[in-house]
């Protein structure tokens, strides 16, 4: 496949995802599709392509290989596993899906259509994460000791005022899910497989259903701890930390600043990423050679498998145990 053909429906923040699929290269953008028709005409003289308000009509082309799915997040299995039907590659936005049933459903209903589902969390494809990875992998941490996510946001209730954020129906949740899922997803990517959680959720300064600020405190099966920290309700928006420590080496990226600590005479990590800096990038290089996208559907439900026992864990007040 010389060329990646993608189609995009749902154009909020499907709006930027379509502007990034037009300017990369080896992918088109062919058309877009939204129930809104001024999203759609934005859209299209932003990027030239065609637009269509029925979902039935963008899946019907033959031109067009890849769906992305940026609907609300308890949308995307039915919109995911339509596309699968219809013979296209899926992408969905993170989170996967805000049921682990609805996850399992969409990841089924690709792999009997034989196409790729991939997961887009943009995080993993930040330089200064991926070599922290690459660090990990290659053993120079030592046996990992402890793993930290904290996003410390501000959202307006003007923010949750649209309908489906805030909700446990469309969103899935509220903090964690929705903002620090990211943060949630680099952290089980770097510690490993989530073994025992104790979660806490609340509501502080907003008026929805779901939390606007959730802790965790995680144990690996590799024996390492994992603590997770994600509000809505700071003044204002700081940038995320996330840091990693193991018996010989620590490292912090604050935002996108990464800073190793070492011992004296031990020398920081000199390691250079040269992967896919975004999903559509990740996608186009998958199909072309035949390999996997970075975050497949398997990988993409680890972090909401997580986070619901992160909940669970909230609303009973005791600790979940992780199935291995």
């Amino acid at each position: 496949m010389s060329e990646i053909r993608f189609g995009v429906v749902g154009l909020g923040m499907g709006h930027n995802r379509a502007k990034l699929i037009a300017r990369t290269a080896g992918a088109r953008l062919v058309a877009v599709c939204d129930l809104d028709e001024a999203r759609c005409r934005r859209t299209a003289e932003e990027t030239g392509c065609e637009w269509t308000q029925d979902y039935d009509e963008l899946l019907a082309r033959s031109d067009i290989d890849v769906v992305q799915v940026m609907v609300p997040s308890g949308m995307h299995a039915k919109f995911g596993i339509q596309a699968a039907q219809a013979g296209k590659h899926v992408v969905t936005t993170k989170p996967i899906e805000v049921t682990l049933d609805a996850a399992d459903r969409l990841i089924a209903a690709c792999a009997a259509a034989g196409v790729m589902l991939a997961v887009d969390f943009e995080y993993r494809y930040i330089p200064e994460v991926a070599v922290v990875k690459e660090a990990i992998d290659q053993g120079l941490f030592g046996r990992l000791v402890l793993g930290e996510v904290s996003l410390k946001w501000h959202r307006p209730q003007s923010y949750y005022d649209n309908g489906w954020r805030g909700t446990w129906a469309f969103d899935g949740g509220g903090s964690l899910m929705n903002q620090t899922v990211h943060d949630i997803d680099v952290l089980a990517w770097f510690m490993g497989r989530p073994k025992r959680v104790w979660g806490h959720m609340s509501v502080n300064t907003h008026q929805i259903e779901t939390e606007d600020l959730g802790m965790a405190m995680i144990e690996f099966e590799s024996g390492a701890k994992g603590r997770v920290l994600g509000t809505t309700t700071y003044p204002v928006s700081r940038p995320v930390i996330k840091e990693v420590h193991g018996e010989r080496l620590g490292a912090s990226i604050v935002g996108a600043e990464l800073e190793w600590f070492a011992p004296d005479g031990v020398a920081a990590p000199q390691l250079v990423y040269d992967g896919p800096r975004n999903i559509v990038e990740d996608v186009v290089a998958a199909l072309q050679n035949g390999t996997q996208p970075l975050v497949t559907g398997a990988e993409g439900r680890r972090s909401l498998e997580l986070i619901q026992a992160i909940y669970e864990s909230a609303r009973t007040q005791r600790v979940v145990e992780l199935s291995l």
